[in-house]
């Protein structure tokens, strides 16, 4: 008869199951990644709550959990599984940070449409649904900087998709974590402009790429154009054979239509645009502009738009699709709709744990205009403080439970991401600018700047806004346009100058 293992024993990588992790306990296993393993887990006495998503450090002390954590618990959006939970567990070999997430029960993106055979129309639900996942993280000054396939989930119920592993995620004001050139990432997703610093920047002594939101949109199109055509577009690294397509004056990728006729001229369009030489031609890094074409797209649609994207047939190829496994699978996706009915009606029968409303498609966010009414309430609350004297009180996800005390610290929200070309702040509120120090500040770059992002002034670098004045609290005016300092590390400077 075998005996259970003890504590010491258990291996932090695989934990078996009816393992407890804090007040959680493991009941099924979910797959790896390169920082954390995924568990399926329920919180001991309260089972009925349903199961969850668990993930746990593969490092002790692993910072990343940090930055998720509170990259997660500022992000608000129907498509990125919900933060419930935050601890650490202790075992003999150190102490290993976990996180607690709405279970998604979906796949990977490109085996979601390996198993079928979406239409266009099914291929723009999901990454307008992405898309929108991204505007949510971008509002909040964040990136998530691994945009992939295998990062959005799918559920075959409802074609409802996640943005998901935010472990490579960074936020304005986060400590950078690493002191490589480029920051965490996938290599086949990776834009021109990443490669293009490393180049001019290979033997700075300091210098760390800085990720815009243009970064996120080229992982988009990246993941798009692999979703209609079955292909990668050539890779962006110098050395690889086919990158010269992406050189200055270079012709691009092949447009995703010539290898899939059935692409819509108007989604050739949009996925050629995202994958853009320049940063500023992807929509100016505004995922709000990807959103809004990806609807103009849908408007135009035809009638071959509801038509499968690929052709049927037995052969293992690309834009080929078995009709039996998408036979079986279709059949699949039936029971699980029809247990999702079930258990909505469920919930909408017995009494309301939340009052949070039901998620809609990424078409029509009839929730949008509450939304608004909400941040100009929260805004108008943060003037009438600040009159005051008083600091507002950091905020985080509503119901967010810390199981045990950690180092992770509840900070304010932070301002947008700027990107080349972006417009100024909807939600500024100040009518004063700050002039441009005349001393730099702590760890801030020195020229050569990044060329169309970064400006050398007092022979430092800004990164420039490009917004009229007033500049607000978080940046300063020089010569009617508004600028925040470029750093080595990520950490912002305070709102007073340096001395």
């Amino acid at each position: 008869m075998g005996k259970k293992k003890s504590s010491q024993e258990v291996n932090p990588l695989y934990l078996p199951l009816g393992m407890r992790v804090g007040p959680w306990r493991v009941t099924g296993y979910r797959g790896r990644g390169a920082y954390g393993t995924l568990y399926r887990a329920e919180r001991v006495g309260h089972e009925a709550e349903g199961p969850f998503a668990l993930k746990l450090a593969v490092y002790p002390r692993d910072p990343r959990f940090e930055h998720e954590v509170q990259l997660l618990s500022r992000i608000h959006s129907p498509h990125v599984p919900e933060l419930i939970a935050q601890g650490v567990w202790e075992h003999p070999s150190g102490v290993y940070p976990y996180l607690v997430m709405q279970l998604v029960d979906g796949e990977p993106l490109y085996e979601w449409a390996d198993r079928r055979n979406p239409s266009e129309n099914q291929v723009l639900r999901v990454l307008a649904q992405v898309t929108e996942a991204l505007e949510a993280t971008h509002a909040v000054g964040g990136l998530h900087r691994d945009v992939k396939g295998s990062n959005v989930l799918v559920r075959g119920a409802d074609t409802w998709a996640f943005l998901t592993d935010f472990g490579a995620g960074h936020f304005r004001g986060a400590v950078t974590l690493t002191s490589k050139l480029l920051p965490p990432g996938t290599p086949a997703y990776r834009s021109p402009e990443a490669h293009a610093f490393v180049q001019a920047f290979r033997r700075h002594p300091t210098a760390h790429y800085p990720a815009s939101t243009c970064d996120d949109l080229f992982a988009l199109g990246v993941t798009a154009y692999r979703l209609v055509t079955d292909e990668y577009p050539p890779s962006t690294h110098p050395e690889d054979p086919g990158s010269e397509v992406w050189r200055e004056g270079g012709r691009g990728p092949r447009p995703p239509r010539e290898l899939s006729p059935r692409v819509s001229p108007e989604m050739d369009a949009f996925i050629t645009r995202l994958l853009a030489l320049a940063p500023e031609e992807r929509f100016y890094g505004r995922a709000k502009e990807a959103a809004e074409a990806l609807k103009q797209v849908a408007h135009r649609t035809r009638p071959l738009a509801a038509s499968p994207l690929f052709v049927w047939g037995y052969d293992h190829l690309p834009r080929v699709r078995s009709p039996e496994a998408e036979r079986l699978t279709a059949q699949h996706d039936a029971k699980a709709k029809k247990a999702l009915e079930e258990r909505e009606a469920k919930e909408k029968a017995s009494p309301p744990k939340s009052t949070e409303p039901p998620r809609r498609s990424a078409f029509a966010p009839p929730w949008a205009a509450a939304g608004a009414v909400a941040l100009l309430v929260l805004v108008l609350v943060l003037i009438a403080m600040r009159r005051q004297g008083g600091e507002p009180q950091a905020d985080t996800r509503t119901g967010l439970r810390k199981d045990r005390s950690t180092s992770v610290g509840d900070s304010a929200m932070s301002p947008a991401l700027s990107t080349p070309a972006t417009e100024p702040p909807r939600n500024n509120t100040s009518t004063l600018s700050r002039p441009l120090p005349e001393k730099p500040f702590p760890n801030q770059r020195q020229p050569p700047c990044v060329p169309r992002m970064e400006a050398t002034l007092r022979g430092v670098c800004w990164t420039v806004l490009d917004m009229k004045p007033p500049c607000g609290n978080t940046a300063y005016e020089w010569e009617g346009k508004c600028y925040i300092p470029s750093l080595n590390s990520a950490r912002q400077p305070t709102s007073n100058p340096p001395e």
